[in-house]
């Protein structure tokens, strides 16, 4: 055999030892063997001519999968995309270790690792073409068990999500296939519904801005990096007006939403300086939201904390800190600090979630996280390494209490031999980051 056949032959010998059957054609076969010849067969039919890196990446997508059950994680929003972070690392490692074996060379194999872990999507053509098979191969095979399993609602959502992770080559291969008549259906109704909710792009002078905050409680200056990023907003961003929204203080949410529309805001996009989507993003922001009865398109976007360049930014913020106290970041460890809380996961799921990402780099000896106000407690995880160099960052949005007071408090108590980045939520960088995610979502034009 060729190397080529040879891998084939190899992952096909790993899938097959899934537990998990399922019956094919009267036959009960390995689950996720099954799943890599619909990956393989979908592929031959969108992309002929596919190099030998992407059919092997289609071949491998879902290696070993059942090794790593999603029971095995949280069973939430946070421990399911650390779960689907895993899958993919883990999966490129054991295509890698077969293809090595095998004798496919080096450049194909890092091009396969490339293509598992979905890196450069909507960029990689051949990237986006493994996400559209995968795509397809869902919605023909595996859509309708899945909605013998959920309610409709939820299958609304899957779908209208599934399709937005498709290249318009990919949407038209699905509106082809011979699905399964109650997904032809889903399909059919997800779309008009996204048409109907897709929201009306807007000029910048005819949208309001309004950074909705807890509040800081302490510090020298509460609120301070707040009012800055509202002022480079409003100084940079060329919309109609920018103003905090404060839950705990002033001004409040509601008068700042009140005033934009008075000054005659088309739109407004109310974007949380919050960690998590948690408790005050998903229910208290709605909820005040929602009791003012506005008239105009009024829209809660993601917490700054979800937004998924924050692991870059908050990693180059630990390397100038280390540099400029003359510690090398390859030996030391890198502590990133969140609130945490005794009412939910969100705050901690979403700080591990971030250090996890950052882990990934390698530029830091470790990285480890740790909490205010659950364990592991920023002063237990100081006295554990006292020696150890450390770079302490803090995941907040704001320089009240928390980043102000009780971090460089808990570093100078333990006296661990630590140094403070401050808070990631003051960096001037952040205002990049609102900036591009709101008019990504509203902006029609200059």
């Amino acid at each position: 055999m060729t190397p080529f056949e040879l891998a084939f032959t190899r992952i096909d010998a790993a899938n097959a030892e899934d537990p998990n059957t399922i019956i094919v054609e009267g036959r009960s076969r390995a689950a996720e063997l099954v799943y890599s010849e619909r990956m393989s067969a979908m592929l031959a039919r969108v992309a002929p001519d596919a190099p030998d890196a992407l059919q092997l990446a289609a071949r491998a997508q879902h290696l070993r999968r059942w090794t790593i059950p999603r029971d095995s994680y949280a069973m939430d929003r946070a421990g399911y995309h650390r779960w689907r972070g895993e899958l993919k690392r883990r999966h490129a490692e054991w295509a890698t270790e077969i293809l090595s074996e095998c004798g496919i060379d080096a450049e194909t194999t890092a091009k396969v690792a490339s293509l598992i872990r979905k890196e450069n999507l909507k960029t990689d053509f051949l990237s986006q073409t493994l996400e559209d098979v995968a795509c397809l191969v869902f919605l023909q095979h595996y859509a309708a068990d899945f909605a013998a399993k959920h309610d409709h609602e939820k299958m609304i959502g899957i779908v209208q999500k599934t399709w937005k992770k498709m290249s318009d080559e990919g949407q038209q291969a699905a509106l082809a296939l011979p699905l399964d008549a109650g997904v032809h259906a889903l399909v059919k109704e997800a779309l008009a519904v996204a048409r109907q909710q897709a929201r009306q792009r807007v000029s910048r002078h005819d949208l309001a801005v309004i950074l909705a905050a807890h509040g800081d409680r302490g510090g020298e200056d509460p609120n301070a990096s707040l009012r800055r990023h509202c002022s480079a907003l409003a100084t940079e961003g060329g919309y109609h007006s920018v103003a905090a929204g404060i839950l705990r203080g002033e001004p409040s949410l509601e008068d700042s939403v009140l005033t934009a529309i008075a000054s005659g805001a088309k739109s407004i996009a109310v974007y949380p300086m919050f960690m998590a989507e948690g408790y005050f993003t998903s229910k208290v922001l709605v909820q005040r939201l929602a009791a003012l009865e506005i008239a105009i398109d009024v829209h809660v976007m993601p917490p700054l904390g979800a937004d998924p360049r924050m692991s870059a930014l908050m990693l180059a913020q630990a390397i100038a800190t280390a540099d400029a106290s003359g510690t090398e970041p390859a030996a030391a460890r890198l502590l990133i600090v969140g609130h945490g809380s005794k009412l939910g996961p969100a705050s901690a799921d979403a700080t591990r979630a971030v250090a996890a990402e950052i882990a990934k780099e390698r530029r830091f000896a470790r990285v480890e996280s740790a909490f205010l106000e659950e364990a592991e407690f920023l002063s237990d995880a100081l006295q554990r390494a006292l020696h150890t160099p450390t770079v302490v960052l803090g995941f907040f949005s704001g320089d009240g209490l928390h980043a102000a007071d009780d971090v460089p408090e808990a570093i100078a108590t333990t006296a661990a031999c630590a140094i403070y980045a401050g808070s990631i939520g003051r960096s001037p960088r952040v205002v990049d980051l609102i900036r591009s995610s709101i008019d990504a979502e509203f902006i029609a034009g200059p």
